[in-house]
């Protein structure tokens, strides 16, 4: 294991069983649905991954705006300009995530720009996870990303996420 794996299991781990169990869902929900919703002209697409109260349901939608109320999309985007917005999709759920590609700046103003001033959209070489709990536990995870050349990319992990969550499940 590399070490952001053994980041990824020091920081599940610290957190209180409840919280970590319900991290653990949604990052297993991420790992399921980060890679099918991956293109290479958008990359990883914004998505929010909600924990219902009293269910087991996670629920996984593609951003339709939402965020647009809470970020200043003429500025830089970062994780800082998120908060708001999870925050407030955290309402009355147990746990709210948002997902998305570690390039979302360089696609702020799409493929032209870019190329205007001589340089190539970036790829995403991670996958950002920005989880809070209704506790008020707030983390950030990423997990590497590469791209498997066949006839059509496809985005895959660096590492075997899912080995990593499991020995946190089990920890």
């Amino acid at each position: 294991m590399t070490a952001q794996g053994e980041a990824i299991l020091a920081e599940l781990s610290s957190l209180p069983a409840h919280v970590r169990a319900d991290y653990i869902r949604i990052l297993e929900a991420v790992v399921r649905v980060a890679p099918r919703a991956w293109t290479r002209r958008r990359g990883v697409r914004l998505q929010w991954i909600t924990l219902h109260d009293g269910d087991d349901d996670v629920v996984v939608q593609m951003d339709s705006g939402e965020l647009s109320k809470h970020v200043d999309w003429d500025g830089p985007r970062s994780t800082r300009s998120f908060a708001g917005a999870l925050r407030e999709k955290l309402g009355t759920n147990q746990c709210a995530a948002l997902v998305y590609g570690n390039a979302i700046d360089s696609r702020t103003w799409g493929w032209v720009l870019p190329l205007l001033v001589g340089q190539l959209p970036r790829l995403d070489t991670a996958v950002m996870v920005d989880v809070e709990h209704r506790t008020g536990v707030r983390s950030t995870f990423w997990f590497p990303i590469r791209y498997r050349r066949l006839l059509v990319r496809r985005l895959r992990f660096q590492e075997d996420v899912r080995a990593i969550l499991q020995r946190a499940r089990n920890a």
